[in-house]
């Protein structure tokens, strides 16, 4: 079923809606939520979370991208689960200094509203990745988005820890130039 077929049916409150969408979307959810937990079952909660907020949200929102949308559901509920654990052995901590990471380079997002334009830094991040080569691209977005680990990564694209660590600190301090340049607090 395509997306606008199945946010009409959410806009109609059609319990279709859920079972449509869990059909299509339910394992890229998992994945990204897995990616953020590395534990199946704190994923598959998570899935069913998302569905539940797709549903209390929609309406009123109309997402442009529903898979976007729901990935973007997954992840936060994923990193609040994972951030609200005693402990850090899920994980291992990858999920944990993945954040640190890139704590220095992203501004704090509800900070305040005269301070942070989302929509500005969104724009300005896309079009920051636009203009990177695929493989760093990917790189980034593997361990930024999805928490991949960096063994992962280099697995992945056939190249070495050591160029995907480069890689990563590159684009970092990249992205960390192009925000302060744009006036972004960080």
């Amino acid at each position: 079923m395509e997306d606008c077929e199945i946010l009409k049916l959410f806009l109609a409150r059609s319990e279709d809606a859920i079972r449509e969408t869990e059909k299509k979307y339910a394992g890229y959810c998992r994945s990204v939520s897995y990616g953020v937990l590395g534990n199946r079952e704190d994923a598959e909660e998570c899935v069913n979370d998302t569905l539940l907020r797709a549903w209390n949200s929609i309406p009123p929102n109309q997402p442009d991208n529903l898979r976007v949308y729901l990935g973007r559901i997954a992840r936060n509920l994923s990193i609040d689960r994972y951030r609200s654990a005693a402990s850090k052995k899920r994980g291992e901590g990858a999920a944990e200094a993945s954040f640190s990471e890139l704590e220095n380079v992203l501004p704090v997002l509800g900070s305040s509203e005269e301070d942070l334009n989302e929509e500005a830094l969104l724009r300005s991040i896309n079009e920051f990745l636009a203009g990177q080569k695929e493989l760093y691209r990917k790189v980034f977005v593997q361990k930024v988005w999805y928490l991949l680990p960096v063994r992962r990564i280099a697995e992945l694209h056939g190249i070495s820890e050591s160029k995907t660590l480069s890689i990563l600190y590159r684009m970092r301090r990249k992205l960390e130039a192009k925000l302060r340049k744009e006036g972004f607090p960080l």
